[in-house]
């Protein structure tokens, strides 16, 4: 059922020339006129050549491995030039926050599906932008303001830029948030996509990026699994999408260049780690866990980390490992850079990263949970590496 090649060895960040930061960071500073000629030291295996159009690509959830094994003979296995590793956690509100922006997880501060805001802000969740426990819109200037206090990497550009996305989520909150100083366009199936970025390349002018996100393979994965005929399907769908882009990259005079935010491993329910099913240590904890299943944050009532911790080696043993707040900033996990000024309630006491393919969920059994077959958030090999692929004319 597994993919029998799944590396599930921890992988560091590799922040400073080969991570998806310095994807972003290397694009910014090529279409910038005072940084162009320092653009190729932020990124190891950076393009070539002096084209100032680029189209970023940004393929939610394929990792690195996931394509070596299943696009021999593939355009994107041709275009290939190398791997990335995503940012901490391996995750779609981390890694596409970062490409949006330019920052760090430790200077953005978003940390999972659920992330935990200050005071009395609690959980949120930041892509479809509500509280976690009342699923409210979270919409208030002030906290907003605080939870996000950052301009986006199109604002600062000084040259045109688009971004082009599913119809459904262009003009979600997090979305508007987070395309500011872009023109915004929606697309309804990938094969309208070529059409559009065409579009956008008569728009640019000399300089510019067109950024596109495409869901689709995250998706199917969650639903499906890394095995299925499915996901293989949906792989070679946007494989074929992304051979007409680099067609329209061409024939426009631009660069194409695409990564992904993460990959995935698939997760067996029989080994999924539910701590509602134990009392003991359900009443040590001050909130629900926060983050992702494969990264769970964890804040425990006044005096209770300690209890907290021996219990849950009592009740899984060697099943997931500890890291705490301060260790996660001082071994980088997250990035370099300022940290958010609520990165202490970002972090709570720690978070636990399970093992092997195991996952966390503070609920009594898998099945009051929301299945998800594959998932993401961790420091494994298969999680973190993505593919730097080229194409288009550098």
């Amino acid at each position: 059922m597994y993919p029998a090649a799944a590396d599930l060895t921890p992988c560091q960040p590799a922040y400073g020339g080969g991570s998806i930061l310095d994807w972003v960071r290397w694009a910014r500073a090529r279409v910038q006129l005072d940084q162009a000629d320092d653009a190729g030291r932020l990124l190891l295996g950076a393009p070539g050549g002096d084209n100032r159009r680029l189209v970023l690509a940004l393929l939610d959830g394929l990792g690195d491995h996931y394509l070596l094994r299943e696009g021999d003979g593939s355009f994107m296995g041709s275009c290939r030039q190398g791997a990335l590793s995503s940012v901490f956690p391996s995750t779609t509100a981390a890694a596409v926050t970062t490409v949006m922006t330019g920052l760090s997880p430790t200077e953005h501060g978003l940390n999972g599906w659920v992330s935990r805001g200050h005071g009395s802000t609690g959980l949120f969740e930041p892509l479809p932008m509500i509280y976690h426990d009342t699923r409210k819109p979270l919409r208030h200037p002030l906290r907003r303001r605080r939870l996000f206090p950052y301009r986006t990497v199109f604002e600062d550009l000084g040259c045109p830029a688009f971004v082009i996305s599913p119809a459904w989520l262009a003009e979600s909150d997090f979305s508007l948030r987070h395309s500011r100083g872009a023109v915004i366009a929606g697309y309804r199936t990938p094969e309208e996509i070529p059409e559009l970025v065409a579009y956008a390349l008569e728009r640019l002018g000399p300089r510019g990026i067109v950024y596109l996100y495409l869901p689709h393979f995250d998706a199917v994965a969650h639903d499906a699994g890394m095995g299925s005929e499915a996901l293989r399907t949906t792989f070679h769908r946007l494989d074929a999408c992304l051979a007409r882009i680099d067609a329209a990259c061409r024939a426009g005079h631009a660069l194409l260049t695409a990564t992904a935010d993460h990959g995935l491993v698939d997760a067996p329910e029989a080994e999924m780690i539910c701590l509602g099913a134990h009392a003991d240590l359900i009443e040590c904890l001050e909130m629900p866990l926060w983050g992702e299943r494969r990264a769970a944050f964890v804040r425990c009532r006044e005096g209770m980390l300690e209890a907290f911790q021996q219990r849950f080696e009592a009740h899984f043993p060697d099943a997931a490992d500890w890291l705490d707040a301060a260790e996660i900033l001082s071994r980088g996990l997250m990035g370099p850079g300022r940290p958010h000024r609520d990165i202490g309630w970002r972090l709570g006491d720690g978070v636990l990263l399970p093992r092997g393919r195991r996952t966390i969920v503070d609920a009594p059994d898998p099945g009051a949970v929301h299945r998800h077959l594959a998932v993401h958030g961790g420091l494994s090999a298969e999680e973190m590496q993505v593919p730097l692929l080229l194409g288009g004319i550098a």
